[in-house]
């Protein structure tokens, strides 16, 4: 056993978690309820056991140090199973059988499909304990590496993807525009430069999807459009473009719903974007586990039938 597995406490994880997360010993102090001097002796007692110095001082504050950026990274993922196995305890404890953390991409908090295999999976599997998440992609990919979720469900762009994650190919998907009922832009086939005397809305950046937008109005010469929302799918932004002339991007997934739910109908333009197909995202350092299994097959399984 090496002096880390040794000496190495829960307590001196969350520690480093804390100071990293809070970027000041004195806010971490003041997040973990300790004082000043307490949260610096554990951080010496630290750094000796490792071996090396893990946060540096910076005029911006302390900033983790290759090897406690290691150390952070590692924290998060222990931390994460500490919670795992205490929800399991309590789980087991109260008759139920375990946690399933199911991370959704925002644009397909309509998509049908995805909501009824939820109920259905609640249906055949009450004892498992269901946590879905919505957020942007960039988060939910955080918060999977971190282990905070098991299965992400969303879009990533085209060749996007490394070692540390598995892609499960669920259904092609073009996002494209909506509007209003009777839009001028939904009587027939439009051009790119057409939607530009128009409101967006669009997802705030870094996305994706926005900048591949904005290079391609650029690459046609023409000014990219100043008349835009920021903003995450939404039913605010639905009635917005069910109630005036702004133009909303969504998933063509969800063109049914959003038509049924706000009249809106889809833009007749080809948008020039380089996107994969849906697809669930897990963790390749990990096996699945049976709950997280059976979600996955279940849900591939519906969206064959459809």
């Amino acid at each position: 056993m090496t002096s880390l597995q040794q000496r190495l406490k829960l307590r001196h994880i969350s520690v480093v978690l804390e100071i990293a997360r809070c970027g000041s010993l004195q806010k971490a102090a003041e997040a973990l309820i300790v004082s000043h001097s307490a949260i610096s002796k554990a951080l010496a007692e630290i750094e000796t056991i490792a071996g090396a110095q893990l946060f540096e001082r910076t005029s911006s504050g302390m900033r983790p140090t290759i090897l406690g950026e290691a150390l952070v990274r590692h924290g998060y993922l222990i931390a994460s199973d500490v919670q795992r196995a205490e929800a399991e305890l309590d789980a087991l404890r109260g008759g139920d059988m375990g946690t399933l953390s199911i991370g959704v991409f925002f644009p397909l908090n309509w998509w049908e499909v995805l909501a009824d295999c939820v109920s259905e999976f609640r249906t055949r599997s009450p004892r498992i304990r269901l946590n879905v998440r919505e957020d942007s992609m960039e988060s939910l990919l955080e918060r999977l590496d971190q282990d905070l979720v098991d299965i992400v469900i969303g879009r990533l762009a085209s060749g996007y993807g490394g070692n540390q994650h598995l892609q499960v190919p669920l259904r092609d998907d073009h996002p494209l525009f909506v509007a209003r009922q009777g839009h001028p832009l939904t009587q027939k086939p439009v051009a790119l430069e057409d939607l530009l005397g128009f409101p967006w809305v669009l997802p705030e950046q870094p996305n994706v999807i926005r900048q591949q937008l904005e290079f391609a109005v650029r690459d046609m010469g023409l000014r990219f459009g100043t008349d835009i929302v920021s903003s995450q799918s939404s039913p605010l932004t639905f009635r917005l473009a069910s109630k005036s002339d702004a133009l909303v991007l969504a998933s063509q997934c969800i063109a049914e719903e959003l038509h049924a739910l706000y009249r809106l109908q889809p833009v007749l333009c080809e948008l020039p974007l380089h996107l994969g197909p849906l697809v669930a995202v897990t963790r390749s350092d990990k096996t699945l586990s049976k709950a997280a299994s059976t979600f996955l097959e279940q849900l591939k399984s519906m969206i064959d039938a459809r």
